[in-house]
């Protein structure tokens, strides 16, 4: 990997590199494994970030609070992702949307920050309206182009990214939105990747994952799917037991899964 790629911010969190500002980048790709000696992957299934730039949050929240936007982010990302953990382990379940707002207001009351309403609604609103990151589109033609069917599972509601999905005008690139709304899981629970075999109807050798957490890369290879970690953020690598197979800063690490780079 490149020096970029292994360089890391001071927040391990999926928000906190976006708060800091990190912007795509052109990292090397790191394969974990041979060409001969990959299975043949027939179709991907998608965290919502590695498709859609949650950059936006942080933005708005500087508009209303400047520098400290960044860390009321921070925190609510961190916040946000320990209560999905927390329900999970406790076998409880509550929608990604009430978490948000949750862990919203829990960041802001550590901060000292007032949260009108209106503006808390509308940042638990900005996961809903998301752009898709500059190299998606391309990949997704291309992927599909390849015969690769494509699917989302994403601790996101459905709903979440059906609208990002039709904000971008993607939406016909995938087949279905999975969200771990369906198993009242969060991932990385392995019920929550499961899904992608029952709705796919293929082995699990054959469906590659691309993750955007360090976190949901090494679940998801724990649960046996090929991998890539598509760490635009670049964060560094977890130090557990198991890698992805594919790490890399870009797009490309899907168009890898696939075969096509």
């Amino acid at each position: 990997m490149s020096e970029n790629t292994s360089r890391h911010l001071s927040r391990r969190d999926v928000v906190a590199g976006v708060a800091a500002g990190v912007a795509t980048g052109t990292a090397a790709l790191s394969f974990g494994a041979s060409a001969a000696t990959r299975p043949s992957i027939k179709a991907i299934a998608f965290d919502g970030f590695p498709i859609f730039d949650p950059r936006s949050l942080a933005a708005l929240a500087r508009q209303s609070f400047g520098e400290r936007g960044d860390m009321l982010v921070s925190l609510w990302s961190n916040k946000l992702f320990g209560y999905t953990w927390l329900n999970t382990s406790a076998g409880r379940y509550v929608g990604f949307e009430a978490l948000a707002d949750a862990s919203l207001r829990f960041a802001a009351n550590s901060l000292g920050l007032a949260l009108p309403d209106g503006l808390r609604g509308e940042l638990v609103g900005a996961y809903s309206k998301l752009d898709i990151w500059p190299d998606v589109r391309p990949a997704l033609v291309r992927l599909r182009g390849a015969g690769i069917r494509l699917i989302f599972l994403s601790n996101l509601s459905e709903a979440m990214l059906n609208a990002n999905m039709d904000n971008a005008g993607i939406r016909s690139y995938f087949e279905a939105a999975l969200s771990t709304d369906r198993v009242k899981q969060y991932k990385p629970a392995p019920k929550a990747y499961q899904m992608a075999i029952d709705v796919l109807g293929l082995p699990k050798k054959q469906i590659g994952f691309a993750a955007f957490g360090g976190w949901d890369a090494l679940g998801a290879t724990w649960f046996g799917y090929r991998t890539a970690w598509i760490n635009r953020t670049r964060q560094a690598p977890e130090t557990l037991d198991v890698q992805p197979a594919i790490m890399t800063g870009n797009i490309d690490g899907v168009l890898a899964l696939a075969g096509l780079v």
